[in-house]
């Protein structure tokens, strides 16, 4: 009974959020108005007594449930998926028709709880599964936030292109699972995993399971050559959508990675850490490259996000240094510019859901043209969110940014995969350099440009205060980034594995040897 009430306490801000869901799931089912009016709120306060509740309770490894491990990554995630989550709930407050509230709310806390749980995640299963809670929502999600026929088609394509992403990890993890023995990542420091990717040669049934898990987080991050998805999906979706999908999947799937990455004990193959290092050139460069080709914004923010993807995964190659900061270490950096960037992006698109153009939320660049005249506020948050997108001082995202390349330059001279890294730091600069011209394309044709059509304020007052809080968080993070950074350090120290628990044990590494 002591264990029980001990992970009660230790698992409240995921209990809160998922009672929240199921309350407001039946609140949206009551049949007079006012009820269903409710639901948004419900499910607001949900969330922020579960961010109180993360606050206070700090998790504690020696009392995690089975299946799970309490530790500074998962303080980490809470705290800034929780804050986001209250952004992203009020951009959205307007997007649900009253007769599906309680579904649009619900799929929104259904999808938060995913990704808290797949920080704490300890077993290949549960991993999966958290996952799956986090992306399941979404492609529902899609389909519920407009009456279009491009969000049905973005719901449906990618529903499917997800299912053959979680087909493709959840084999892998069949094949870790063969190679070790066990599904457990970690136990205490160390786990099997850690064992076979230390032997020499690596068991070939662990190759092939870390390959195939690998490939399908990337759908997950949208990296290339698995990124073809985000353009179409994040046009189709309504803008306040969009949002949202540029930020939980991607945190889902980088936090999986570096769990993965983790249990294997950061012992990378040469193989792994030259397709990610071609994973992350190629992602940022196609990304970087068709944004300029764009004439809608949300199409050109959706290549913005896949570039931006390249970026954090420079820092997974460098991976977790104990003791140094973000400028040190890659995973550290990666967490710090998760957070910005969830916020800058999130920013963006809701300012595009603040404005109607012919009873539309404004999409294409014309619509945008002398923003700045007839709406001010909403053309000073956008350029806020672009500059910061771009890496623009004094914005948080010039901080992300230089965090994540000065990280690649942080391994020792000894190391044989420090200057590829240099490289695609330097590849990371040139591509920073090519997208400053779409956003400052946004930026200009804002201020610079007469405008061409009528534009209307759309949605109300919690919109208006998300995109405040994006814009005003940007230049805050800037001045004073150190609570983040902090955190994000001690998230990263977690992830590492002691020198002696990664001896190889011969009867655990024969153990994945074909026959």
């Amino acid at each position: 009974m002591g264990n029980a009430s001990q992970y009660l306490v230790q698992l409240l801000p995921e209990l809160i959020v998922t009672v929240g869901a199921c309350v407001a799931l039946f609140v949206g089912l009551t049949r007079g108005s006012a009820g269903r009016d409710r639901t948004a709120a419900v499910s607001l306060a949900a969330l922020l007594l579960a961010l109180l509740a993360a606050l206070l309770i700090k998790p504690d490894p020696a009392a995690s449930p089975p299946g799970l491990l309490l530790t500074s990554l998962v303080y980490y995630v809470r705290l800034i998926t929780l804050a986001i989550g209250v952004l992203i709930l009020l951009v959205n407050w307007h997007v649900p028709t009253q007769r599906e509230q309680g579904e649009f709310f619900a799929m929104v806390l259904f999808s938060v709880v995913g990704i808290l749980f797949t920080a704490s995640a300890n077993d290949l299963v549960v991993l999966f599964f958290a996952i799956e809670l986090g992306s399941v929502p979404t492609y529902v999600l899609i389909g519920l936030s407009r009456e279009d026929r491009r969000a049905s088609e973005a719901s449906v394509k990618y529903f499917f292109l997800g299912a053959m992403a979680a087909a493709l990890m959840v084999y892998g993890f069949s094949f870790l699972y063969g190679a070790a023995g066990t599904t457990a990542l970690q136990s205490g420091h160390a786990g099997a995993l850690v064992s076979l990717f230390a032997a020499d040669p690596v068991p070939s049934f662990a190759m092939i399971g870390l390959l195939l898990a690998v490939c399908g987080l990337l759908f997950k991050v949208a990296a290339v050559p698995f990124h073809v998805y985000a353009p179409d999906v994040y046009e189709g979706a309504a803008s306040p959508i969009t949002g949202l999908l540029g930020f939980l999947p991607k945190l889902a799937g980088f936090v999986a990675l570096v769990k993965v990455l983790s249990a294997c004990g950061w012992a990378m193959p040469v193989w792994l850490q030259w397709m990610l290092w071609i994973v992350a050139a190629l992602t940022m460069t196609v990304g970087n490259v068709l944004a300029l080709r764009q004439d809608n914004v949300k199409r050109t923010l959706a290549y913005s996000s896949i570039a931006h993807t390249g970026y954090m995964l420079i820092a997974i190659l460098v991976g977790p240094m104990a003791g140094e900061g973000p400028m040190r270490d890659g995973v550290a950096a990666m967490l710090f510019y998760i957070a910005i960037y969830g916020m800058m992006n999130l920013g963006a698109f809701a300012v595009l859901a603040a404005l109607s153009v012919r009873g539309e939320a404004a999409e294409e660049f014309s619509d945008l043209a002398g923003l700045s005249r007839r709406h001010p506020g909403a053309a000073v948050a956008l350029a806020v969110c672009a500059f910061s997108l771009m890496g623009f001082p004094p914005t948080a995202g010039f901080l992300g940014k230089v965090y994540v390349f000065s990280s690649a330059f942080s391994l020792g001279d000894g190391d044989p995969f420090r200057m590829p890294l240099i490289v695609l730091a330097v590849i990371g600069v040139i591509n920073s350099a090519i997208a400053a011209v779409y956003y400052l394309r946004i930026a200009g044709t804002c201020y610079l440009r007469d405008p061409l059509v009528e534009t209307q304020p759309a949605a109300g007052q919690p919109l208006r205060v998300g995109v405040a809080l994006c814009s005003l968080a940007m230049l805050v993070l800037f001045v004073w980034p150190k609570p983040v950074v902090e955190q994000a350090k001690l998230a990263s120290d977690d992830l590492q594995i002691p020198a002696a628990a990664a001896a190889p044990a011969p009867e655990v590494a024969a153990a994945g040897q074909p026959d």
